[in-house]
Order: C-alpha cells, then structure tokens, then sequence
C-alpha cells in the first residue's frame, strides 16, 4: 500500500502560524470566548451565515472608510474667489417678518413711551398721566416692601437664576415660592415658570398628546390657543360661557368616547377672568359636568388671582370650591403679584410629572431669583395684610370696590349706551367695553373678525404666508379706537385697547377699549378718568357715525 505525503509551500505554513498566533492573542482578550464560540457555532449549524455576516462586515468598513467627498468630487464645480464674492453680494435671504405695510405704520407710533418708573400716574410721551393701562392690580410695583425684597435678592443672587431649574437655576427663592403658592391657593404642590405666556403652552401639552381630546371655551386667550396647537389633541370648541352648549357637546361625544381603546385623556378647558372678556365662568356647572362626564378641568387663573374672592385665591374662593377640584390650575406672577413668570399648581404627581416632561421647564432657563422673592412677599402682604369686618383682604375688597364703581359708571351712563357696550363683570378690573351693535350696524361693521373659516384663518392653514393680506376694515376699526385713545392721553389719562393679531388665533374676535383699575388710583381720580374717557368716546363716535366718514379715516393712516 503506498501513501502519498503533501508538502506544504513555506508561504502557507508561515500563514498558518501568523494566524494561529492571531487566534491565541485574540482568544486572549475579555469576552474573545463568547465571540469565538458563536462564530463555531454559526459555521457549524450554517456556514453561509458566517459568509454573509463577513461580507456585511466588509461592506460596513468599507463603507464608513470611504471618502466621502472622493465620492461626490466629480459633480462638485470648483469656484473662484470673484465668484463666491459675487454669489454672496446677489444672495438675500428671506424676511424674519413680513414687511411693515403703509396702512398698519401707525399702529407702531401709537404705542407709548414711558418716562420712569411705572405706577397709579406716569410720564408717557413727555406728559404726567394718570395711567388706567396697567395691569398692576393691587398697586405692588410701587409698594416699598416689595421694592426692598428685589433689591436685596438682588444684590445677592444677581438678576439671573443662569440655567434651566433641573440644572442648577433653582434656587432657594424659587423653592420659597413653590411652597408659598401651594399655600396660598390650598393646593398640594405648585411649581413656577420662567414666562407667563409659554406656562400654558407647556402645561397642557405635558398632559395632552395627538389623539386625546380638549373641550374648549371659545373665549380663551391665545396662550391657551397655542398650547392647544402643539398638543395636537383634537379640540372641540363651545359657545363662550355657555354650559348648555357645553353639556350638548359632551353628550355628543360620549357613545364615541366610550368605545376607544385605550382610553383617551379627556380635559374641558378655561378660564378664571376671561382676558378677552372679563367674565368667569359658572365653576359650579365645570365641575358637575367634568365628574359626571369624567373629564379633568384646566383652569387659566392670571387675571382672577389677587382679584376674585374674599381673600384674592381666585375662582375657586369666590364660588366655595376646593382648590382639588380643579385638576390643572395655571396663571400669571405678572399681574396681581407686581412680579414676572407663571406658575401651576395641583398634585403633587401631576406637579412632578412636569418636572421631567415640561418644555419650558426642562430647557427654558429658570425664573430670576429675585421675581420669586417678590411673589412670596406679594402673597403674604396679601395673607398677611389687614382684614374687614367680613373677613375680606383690604387690599382685594378695595380693588374690587373700585372696579365695581368705575365699571358702574361706564355700564349705567345712557349717553355712552348707543355707541359702546361693556362686556366684563363689575369685579373685573380690566373694564373691556366695545363698540355697541347699533354703531357697528351705522358703520357697516362685521359683528365679529377672524375664526376658523375667515379668509385670513384658511390663506395661513393653507400656508399662503405670501399671500396674507391685512383685514383692512378690522385695521381700521383698531385705528377708530386708537382715537380715542389718543384724546384721552391729550386729557392726561392713559387707557389702552386690545392688540390681537388676526391671523395669531383661532377664535374670533372684536376690537375693544381697555381701561385697567389699580388699587393705587383713588376713587376721584376715577370719577374724573370716567369723565375724560366718556367725553373722549361720545367725540370720536359723533364725529365718526356713518360709514361714510368712517372710511374717511384710511386717509389719516
């Protein structure tokens, strides 16, 4: 029998030994057993597996080796440095805005200019006002012992809290003014803001996604509006104030609503003191229909805080509702507290899940330590002040005395009646009063402007940016207002009016006069406003009563 002996070239067997001495230096790395004992086994049970992984391997080097640029030199057309100098001088990049037209110019010459510190009487355009345009209801922002309590955070903690609250910006002030909230409101936890304005637009969509569902009073504020927008809940809309409508549309929705899976998180959403109207809602009707439709409720507090109630607590005081009631309630350090931010209150889980989910809170920096310190000192003159024999804030009940008179006034004066209407509550302190529908008819005026299907809401849903054009007749109406705004100022007393942008809401909407009562404004000052403002109405409105003249006013534009 003869055998047959195979050499082995030198090369090969010098291979062999390379990757043996590979094989034991790598079977000598931590975890190299596991990695060679799945290739074994791959091979084993499928060979081509192992072949396939090999070449995506391969490729996936290759791959992310490769130059990318290598690639793509070819279809790359080399410039010269005239010619980039020339395609950077013919570049012109797209507006931020769109450009200031001729008829909307004197909307940014009537905004005032003030002289000075801000208070009950002010120096606006060079002149001494008694000013009824501001929202510092309880006079705070001239009270000394809030001013003290500012500077001394300030010179110790700086004007800035230098980081968002869940890195570093939260500071003992903030946590102060968290428990001080809670307190005050009767609620187990609260939280605050760094802006009023983007409180809402944070909240809500903590709690509402794509899919739940909002029922929604058409009379809320466009901070509400916008927060409805980036949740992308689906929103039902009801009558303003209007709970039949209201328990019409829960009714509607609830054979529907009872079949989803999962099931949907449900709110009904709105307001303590409506801003666009100054009145509140029935609280007591809320509740019921929320429990008996199992709904939780938000509530927009920043213009009843500090105003309604025996003690400035809000809504829930004035209607003798637990503050539990009410599962989400935000407002506004702004107003009532002479301060700055937002804030939220409510349980304590609702609270934390913010805390982790919250837009605002997690990456928009922290509230400025001294604004904290300035609510926590607000709440406990407002806690701690002097009380009536009814056991009412002195503070509050002389705000609301106040606003009570003047809105009587204004409400009660048949001259004033043809030509303007008030639609806020006596307990309001923003006296909202608009043209009355008999003048809107002599002006041939629409009763209201904008909504979900005006040309202006659908040439900006369709994204006809470009083609946005301005409601000249709302524009003009706007103008009309500003009039009489002007002849008060003339008069040495400042009012305001309404500044809503069409195409930034929703909802419809109607021009309206502003007057603002502050605690800090006596009672004969008022009387005497209320006369400067009436003679400034019936002035402009005589002048201005057909529609007619009322067009004549695009040449004063």
């Amino acid at each position: 029998m003869s055998t047959t002996t195979i050499v082995i070239p030198e090369s090969l067997n010098n291979i062999h030994i390379y990757v043996l001495d590979l094989y034991r230096r790598f079977a000598g790395l931590p975890g190299a057993s596991i990695v060679i004992g799945y290739i074994k086994a791959s091979y084993k049970d499928d060979p081509l597996r192992s072949v396939f992984e090999l070449a995506l391997l391969l490729f996936a080097v290759k791959y992310f080796l490769s130059s990318k640029k290598q690639a793509n030199k070819p279809t790359l057309a080399k410039l010269s440095e005239k010619e980039v100098d020339d395609l950077c001088q013919e570049w012109e990049p797209e507006p931020l805005a769109f450009p200031l037209g001729e008829l909307e110019k004197w909307q940014l010459a009537d905004i005032p200019v003030t002289q000075g510190s801000v208070g009950p009487h002010a120096c606006v355009d060079a002149r001494d006002v008694l000013n009824l345009a501001s929202l510092d209801f309880l006079n705070f922002n001239s009270n000394a012992v809030i001013k003290a309590a500012a500077k001394q955070t300030i010179m110790k903690s700086g004007v800035g809290a230098c980081g968002p609250p869940n890195f570093y910006g939260t500071q003992d002030y903030h946590v102060r003014a968290e428990e001080d909230l809670a307190e005050f409101l009767g609620a187990e936890r609260a939280m605050v803001y760094g802006q009023d304005f983007n409180t809402n637009t944070s909240v809500l969509p903590s709690f509402v996604k794509r899919g739940d569902l909002c029922i929604v009073d058409s009379g809320v504020g466009v901070s509400t509006q916008n927060a409805l927008k980036m949740s992308r809940c689906r929103v039902q809309w009801f009558n303003h104030n209007d709970m039949d409508h209201l328990e019409e549309i829960l009714q509607e929705l609830q054979p529907g609503l009872a079949e989803e899976k999962p099931i949907t998180r449900r709110f009904i959403v709105s307001e303590g003191l409506f801003v666009n109207f100054g009145d509140y809602p029935d609280l007591h009707k809320l509740v019921e229909l929320k429990e008996k439709y199992r709904y939780r409720l938000f509530l927009d507090e920043s213009y009843s805080i500090g105003v309604l109630g025996k003690t400035g607590r809000g809504l829930p005081e004035l209607f003798g509702i637990p503050r539990s009631s009410i599962e989400i309630t935000t407002g506004s350090m702004a107003l009532a507290f002479a301060s700055s931010g937002g804030f939220c209150v409510g349980e304590s889980d609702m609270i934390q899940h913010q805390r982790i989910s919250s837009l605002a809170f997690v990456f928009s920096a922290s509230l400025p330590p001294y604004c904290a310190r300035v609510t926590s000192t607000a709440l406990h003159l407002i806690t701690n002040g002097d009380l009536t024999s009814e056991a009412e804030s002195k503070i509050v009940a002389s705000l609301n005395t106040k606003s009570e008179s003047l809105s009587e006034l204004f409400s009660s004066d048949r001259s004033l009646q043809p030509f303007v209407l008030v639609k806020s509550i006596p307990l309001s302190p923003v006296i909202h009063m608009r043209l009355s529908p008999k003048y809107r008819e002599m002006l041939q005026l629409p009763p209201v402007y904008g909504g979900p299907q005006s040309a202006v809401a659908q040439a900006w849903s369709r994204g006809l940016e470009a083609e946005y054009f301005l409601d000249e007749t709302y524009n003009l109406e706007n103008f009309l207002l500003s009039k009489i705004v002007a002849l008060c100022k003339s008069r040495d007393v400042l009012i305001t009016r309404s500044k809503r942008i069409l195409h930034h809401e929703v909802v419809s909407m109607v021009p309206e006069l502003l007057v603002c009562v502050t605690d800090g404004v006596s009672v004969e000052e008022l009387a005497i406003a209320f006369h400067v403002v009436k003679e400034s109405i019936l002035a402009v409105t005589q002048q201005v009563n057909n529609h007619t003249a009322f067009r004549r006013l695009e040449d004063e534009l």
